[in-house]
């Protein structure tokens, strides 16, 4: 066997930035959920009560609502995320050296606070991501970022399926620290700009730049140099936080973030808590919720990947969401009905599918239009609003479960929450279909 040249690269020497970015994307997700499947029902084992538990589970919505925004704006005003990214990776591995060292109500509380806010910083993955993209491509490229997103997490739960019930929380702690160490070192070797685009923009630039010269010496049109030199410099220069807060003034920025909202807290509330418990109380065993979770997962990445392909256009994004949210009215009730638990491993690929129709059609939405010196602010704001949900929902289902003392009664609410959303969407999407034939009438 020939042994490799001693100066030979390591493999991540030579992957591009869009194959690390995504390998870290996964590492990330991986390390923010691989615990958190069995959290609820570790956390009651300990007698902790259904509201508190809501609240641990719900303070890592919390954090991205009153952060993201934030940090948002912080990337914008900077104009860079590599350092978002790097510290955001330290963040999600470190959380879990809490849970590791306090595994007990209060040290999840602090440990979900602290996964809430290396989420937040999230923007900045997606941003360095599809930085050179333009806003007519987003759907498609978050559309792979959230397989690679919703492929880490379904690794996780793989791992998660196969191995808690033997080792225990504390395995899980162990490989969400070693997976966001992992991260954290891929992370330290990106670049602000990914030198493919880097050089690809130059000899564009370089081909315009020729053409346009020897156009102007043609039509003698030096003058406009000067006047094209000064626009340039100011769309070089740093954005005014004034200019940047005007994103909050965008309507579709709150309509869709609504959307995500109702897609994200009930993801959170359901198979992320209480539909494990829900699987516990019908006898199922910790392989079968494992199975449960890695259903969703990976019908979240088929759906995330579906989700920008050319079809989904011609369907038309209203059919599509409008669609997405009545399959999680039926999964939200068959969890209340249905007690074969194969028959709930099955109703998860409606919660997957629901996921990337949702959140990709969503995400795109909300930023169309939207100037890109100001999309960080815009994405930020977004996922601060639909972060809202993570923390409120599961809070809500909480509370009326103590109350009430049945886990049916939370179903029924989100059942309740996803089909109004249903209605809301179809009406928007309609009047959207309508207004543009009567425009296209009196033209």
């Amino acid at each position: 066997m020939q042994a490799a040249p001693l100066n030979a690269s390591p493999p991540w020497c030579r992957m591009s930035q869009t194959q690390k970015l995504l390998l870290i994307i996964g590492l990330f997700w991986f390390a923010q959920y691989v615990y958190m499947p069995n959290t609820a029902p570790f956390l009651l084992a300990q007698k902790v009560s259904a509201d508190f538990v809501g609240i641990i589970v719900g303070i890592y919505g919390g954090m991205q609502m009153l952060t993201r925004f934030p940090m948002g704006l912080m990337a914008d005003i900077l104009g860079r995320h590599k350092l978002i990214v790097i510290i955001g990776c330290f963040l999600s591995g470190s959380a879990s050296i809490v849970r590791l060292v306090s595994p007990d109500a209060m040290g999840f509380f602090f440990a979900n606070m602290m996964s809430g806010l290396a989420s937040a910083m999230w923007l900045s993955f997606m941003l360095l991501f599809t930085k050179h993209i333009p806003v007519s491509k987003m759907q498609m490229s978050l559309g792979y970022v959230f397989v690679a997103n919703n492929s880490g997490i379904m690794i996780a739960f793989c791992v998660s399926a196969f191995l808690y019930a033997h080792f225990g929380m504390e395995l899980m702690c162990l490989c969400s620290i070693v997976s966001g160490g992992l991260a954290l070192i891929l992370a330290l070797t990106l670049f602000e700009d990914d030198p493919a685009y880097v050089k690809a923009e130059a000899n564009a630039a370089e081909a315009k730049a020729t053409k346009a010269t020897a156009a102007a010496d043609a039509a003698e049109s030096q003058p406009q140099a000067p006047q094209q030199c000064q626009q340039a410099r100011e769309r070089m220069g740093r954005p005014r936080l004034r200019e940047l807060l005007k994103v909050v003034l965008i309507g579709r920025i709150w309509f869709f973030a609504f959307l995500a909202i109702v897609q994200q807290g009930v993801a959170m509330a359901t198979i992320l808590s209480f539909s494990n418990e829900v699987a516990v109380r019908n006898g199922a065993t910790p392989l079968e919720m494992g199975f449960m979770t890695i259903v969703y997962t990976l019908f979240c990445v088929v759906s995330s990947y579906l989700s920008g392909l050319p079809l989904i256009s011609r369907i038309g994004n209203g059919i599509v969401t409008t669609t997405a949210f009545v399959l999680l009215t039926v999964y939200c009730l068959g969890t209340v009905f249905l007690t074969d638990i194969y028959a709930m491993i099955a109703i998860q690929v409606l919660l997957g599918l629901s996921f990337g129709f949702i959140f990709c059609v969503a995400n795109s939405e909300a930023l169309q239009g939207v100037a890109g010196y100001r999309r960080s602010s815009a994405l930020g704001l977004f996922q601060a609003i639909f972060a809202f949900g993570m923390l409120i929902i599961p809070i809500i289902a909480g509370v009326l479960i103590r109350y009430t003392e049945t886990l049916d009664s939370a179903f029924y609410f989100q059942a309740l929450v996803s089909l109004v959303s249903a209605v809301i969407c179809a009406v928007y999407y309609g009047g959207k279909r309508l207004r543009k034939r009567n425009s296209c009438n009196a033209a």
